[in-house]
Formats: C-alpha cells, structure tokens, sequence
C-alpha cells in the first residue's frame, strides 16, 4: 500500500511540474500533426505492431489542463489496442511511435482519441478539442500474449471465486467450464441435434443480473447449435433431465472477447440452469 501511494505521488508530482512548467515544454511536431515531447525515451526494440496491445499508465487533460482520465484513480493500467490497416487515426499514429518504458506526453484531437475506441465524444468536449495524454508505457503484448494473460487472469479470479463460495464442482476439461449439480435428473442425457427446454438466470460474479427466464416461461433452443452461448449446449450434455445446475462460465465458452450489447468483453459469468426436458431427435 505505501508503495503504491509512493507511486502514485511521484506521477502527479511529474504532471505538476508538467502544467506548471507548460510554457515551458518545447513539442516536437510530426508530419501528421501530432505535437509530443518525451521526458524518457527508451532506445530498446520492444516496440508495438498493429493489432497489439498497449498497457499504458495515463492522465489525459483538456485544454484548460482539468483532468478527464486519470489511470491512478481508475485503479488499474489503461489498455490501448493498436488498430490494424487500412484504419487510421492519429491516435493510431502516436502509439506507433512507443516503445516499452517510454514516458510521454501527446497532444492530439478528441476525435482521434474516443472515435478509434468505438467511443462517441463526451458531451464535456468539444469536437476537435486539443487534448494532452501524459503517458507511461508498461508493456506491449501481441494478440496472442493479451489472450494468454486474459485466461490466466480469469482462472485465478475463479478460483477465489469458488474458493469463496466452497461450490462442490466438477471441471469440464474441454471448457473449462466448472459446475456443481445442485439436483440430480433422470439420467437421459442430452446430444448434439436435440431440443433442450431450460429455464436459467445470468449473473456477472457480483449478482447483477443480465438475463433470466420468466415466471412460468422457458428456453428452448437445439443442442450444439450456436444460437446461444455454448455454455448451454455443454451443460445439456454434462447433466441429465431434470437436473439443477449452477456453473462458472469463462468468457470463452459465453460471450467472448468482444462481448454484446449488454455483456462486457471478457466476462466471466454465472449461469443457474434447470434442464426441464430433452427431446431427442
């Protein structure tokens, strides 16, 4: 804890001294317009390709210098994707010219900023508003490397989870998916092609909701197809009719890396299921 309020005190001191001393900063100007000025800049050949992910600590401010993000609040490192061809911004641009360890600060667009993140421009911005972005660099990783972290953070998180909860589970070692069966059905199992009527309630690990079947009503949907997330065909055919189950569902196996309308990207999930009947094929 001391640590970390020593860091966070060390950076602000920086962006102090930054403002203070704003007249001061000479920017360099790149041929795409970016204004930038590195207080550290790494020689190494750890830079970035399109596609990666950058793992940034960072406090962006407006032209009046009021702070809008701050990572230290947030409590975490923010992630940047670096878009692929032929997308471009000039957002894009700035952390094309990032290694790991470099400490900066860009000025460039509002636009350029929330539009690449898929973000509309807040309402307390301006269109084409200069915004300043005060930066470090922790680390760069590659598509591949991001999604090995995201598994290995989540199996962690589920384990204080069920560790948490002491759930008498089973793991689904193709899934990953861990379940315990609450109450045990007929014996007739479910397979690929079969019609399944379920009822169930979605949860995110905190007990929000995010959807349930109503009173009285039920789901039903073909075994194996991908109409649904595939963690309600795997559970059809780990459990029999008739059987309460309640599991722990990676992202994976639910709404992925990118997430829907109403889940987020990456989320782990708890899904309470009752198999209420199988219809073979």
């Amino acid at each position: 804890m001391k640590n970390s309020k020593l860091i966070i005190s060390f950076f602000h001191i920086i962006l102090f001294l930054l403002i203070s001393c704003k007249n001061e900063v000479k920017y360099e100007v790149a041929k795409n317009g970016i204004e930038y000025y590195f207080f550290q800049n790494i020689d190494t050949s750890k830079t970035g390709n399109p596609g990666d992910y950058y793992l940034v600590e960072m406090i962006g401010q407006r032209e009046d210098d009021s702070v809008f993000i701050n990572s230290y609040e947030l409590g975490n490192k923010i992630k940047l994707v670096r878009s692929k061809p032929p997308f471009h911004s000039q957002f894009n641009d700035a952390l094309s010219m990032l290694s790991i360890g470099d400490s900066v600060i860009f000025k460039i667009s509002a636009d350029s900023f929330f539009i690449p993140l898929g973000q509309s421009i807040p309402k307390y911005l301006k269109k084409g508003e200069k915004l300043k972005f005060t930066m470090a660099v922790k680390d760069i990783l590659a598509p591949q490397q991001h999604l090995l972290l995201m598994y290995e953070n989540e199996l962690l998180k589920m384990e204080e989870y069920l560790g948490l909860k002491k759930w008498n589970y089973l793991t689904d070692s193709a899934t990953g998916i861990k379940y315990e069966i609450i109450t045990k059905g007929n014996g007739k199992i479910a397979k690929n092609g079969d019609e399944a009527e379920i009822t169930y309630l979605l949860t995110y690990l905190n007990g929000k909701i995010i959807n349930r079947t109503k009173p009285g009503d039920k789901l039903k949907f073909i075994v194996g197809s991908t109409d649904y997330i595939s963690a309600l065909s795997v559970l059809s055919k780990l459990a029999a009719e008739g059987s309460k189950i309640q599991a722990l569902i990676p992202f994976a196996e639910g709404f992925g890396e990118n997430g829907s309308a109403y889940v987020d990207p990456y989320a782990t999930l708890i899904l309470e299921m009752e198999i209420l009947k199988i219809n073979t094929k």
